[in-house]
C-alpha cells in the first residue's frame, strides 16, 4: 500500500479513514488484480470541489481525448462547473452534484446522493478518475459500479481502486492530475487550461461593457478582493488604497468582481464613472467573458484567479499563507505573486490567529502599484468592441 498522509484538519475524522482503509486492505489486492478493460467507451472524472480544482482539472480532458478517442467523457462537479465546462469541445456530458461534501454553505443531499449514484450506473463507465484521492468519491464509483477505478487515495480507500497512482507532494495539482491520465510527469508549462467562449458569449459581454460606459479604447482592469475565507484575503482598506492609487495613475477603468463582502469596497467609489461595480451581478460564465477584454486581473490565490489564467489575462496574486501557493496557485504566465515567508505557513486556517496577519500585512500597496504600471506597460490590448 501506497503510504498515505491524511490531509484532515479534525483528528477524528483522520482516525475514522484510516481505520477504514485498515479493514479495506485486505480486499486491495483482489481490486489490483482487475484488467485494464480491453475497450474504453465511457470515462467518468470526478472533481467535485471549488473553482480553481476544477480549473486545474480542464488540461487533462485533451489528454483524455487523445489516449481514448472514441469514448465519451463525462465530468461530475459542482453547478458552477456548467460554466466553465460548456463549449468545452473535450466533454460530452457533465453531472451535476451541488450539495455534496465539498460545498460551502450547503447540506449535504442523501437525495441527490442516490440520485448521482443512478445516473452513473446507467451510464456504465469502464474507467474513473478521482482527481483528489477522497475516500467518498472512491466509494461514489463503488455504489456508481465504475468498472475500473484510478486515483490516489491520499483520503483513504486507496485499497478500492484498481489502480492507486503514487502521490508526489511537490508536484502541482495540475500535475498531479495529468499524471494520473499520463501514468508520468507532464511539466505543468505544457498542461494549458481553457475556458471556451462562444460568439454569443463573447457579444453578450461586449455590451454589458458598453453598456457600463466602456469605450473601445480603455483598459480594463478586473479586481476580485474576495477569496472564500478571512485568512487569504488581502483586506477591503488596501484594495481601496490601490484602487485610488490606480485611478490617480492610469487612465484605466477598473471592473469590481464579487458576491457578498466585495460590496463593501465598491460602495466607497459608487461616484467614480472609472468604476464598474458588477458584484452579484453578473453570472460566473459572464465574468470569465468580461475577464477575457481586461488588460490586468488583481486578486487572491483563489478560484477567479485560475478564471483569469484560463482566458490569457495578466495576473496580480496575493498569496496566503494558508496553502502552499507552489502547488495550488496559478501556473500559467504573465503572472507576478505577492507572497510573504512566515514561520506559521502554511495553516489551512479559514481565519488567521496570529495577530496582524503577518502574511498578508506585509503586501505593500505602493509595491503593488509599481508592479500594476510595469504589467500594464507590457499589456497593450484594450477592450475589442
Amino acid at each position: 500500500m501506497v503510504f498515505q498522509k491524511y490531509p484532515y484538519q479534525r483528528s477524528w475524522r483522520w482516525i475514522f479513514v484510516k481505520l477504514i482503509d485498515f479493514i479495506l486492505i485486505p480486499f486491495g489486492p483482489l481490486f489490483r488484480r482487475k484488467p485494464f478493460p480491453d475497450y474504453v467507451r465511457n470515462i467518468l472524472v470526478i472533481r467535485l470541489d471549488q473553482i480553481g480544482d476544477l480549473v486545474c482539472a480542464l488540461p487533462i480532458f485533451p489528454l483524455l481525448k487523445k489516449k481514448f478517442p472514441y469514448a465519451r467523457i463525462t465530468v461530475l462537479a459542482d453547478n458552477f462547473a456548467r460554466d466553465i465546462l460548456e463549449g468545452n469541445p473535450y466533454v460530452d456530458r457533465l453531472f451535476t452534484f451541488s450539495r455534496n461534501w465539498f460545498s460551502q454553505g450547503k447540506k449535504f443531499s442523501w437525495f441527490h446522493f442516490y440520485q448521482i449514484i443512478s445516473e452513473i450506473k446507467k451510464v456504465h463507465f469502464d474507467l474513473g478518475f478521482d482527481l483528489r484521492g477522497d475516500i467518498r468519491n472512491i466509494f461514489l464509483m463503488i455504489l456508481g459500479k465504475v468498472r475500473y477505478r484510478v486515483g490516489y487515495g491520499i483520503a483513504g480507500g486507496g485499497s478500492l481502486l484498481n489502480q492507486q497512482v503514487p502521490y508526489d507532494s511537490s508536484l502541482h495539482q495540475v500535475e498531479l492530475n495529468a499524471k494520473l491520465v499520463e501514468g508520468k510527469v507532464v511539466p505543468k508549462n505544457e498542461l494549458i487550461p481553457e475556458v471556451n467562449l462562444s460568439h454569443y458569449e463573447k457579444a453578450n459581454a461586449r455590451e454589458e461593457l458598453v453598456m457600463a460606459g466602456v469605450k473601445e479604447s480603455d483598459h480594463l482592469i478586473a479586481i476580485h478582493p474576495e477569496a472564500g475565507c478571512s485568512s487569504k484575503e488581502w483586506g477591503v482598506d488596501q484594495f481601496k488604497e490601490l484602487i485610488h492609487s490606480i485611478l490617480a495613475k492610469t487612465d484605466a477603468k477598473i471592473l469590481i468582481f464579487g458576491v457578498s463582502s466585495a460590496q463593501r469596497l465598491a460602495d466607497e467609489f459608487r461616484d467614480s464613472d472609472r468604476v464598474i461595480n458588477f458584484v452579484g451581478k453578473i453570472s460566473l460564465k459572464k465574468m470569465v467573458a468580461i475577464l477575457s477584454h481586461c488588460s490586468l486581473f488583481i486578486g487572491h490565490d483563489s478560484g477567479p484567479s485560475h478564471l483569469a489564467q484560463a482566458v490569457g489575462v495578466p495576473k496580480i496574486i496575493f498569496a496566503s499563507g494558508t496553502n502552499q501557493y507552489e502547488i495550488w496557485g496559478v501556473w500559467v504566465k504573465t503572472c507576478h505573486v505577492f507572497k510573504q515567508d512566515v514561520s506559521c505557513a502554511p495553516c489551512q486556517l479559514r481565519q488567521c490567529n496570529v495577530s496582524g496577519h503577518p502574511c498578508m500585512s506585509g503586501i505593500r500597496v505602493e509595491d503593488v502599484m509599481r508592479t500594476v504600471l510595469d504589467l500594464m506597460k507590457l499589456e497593450t490590448r484594450s477592450m475589442k468592441l
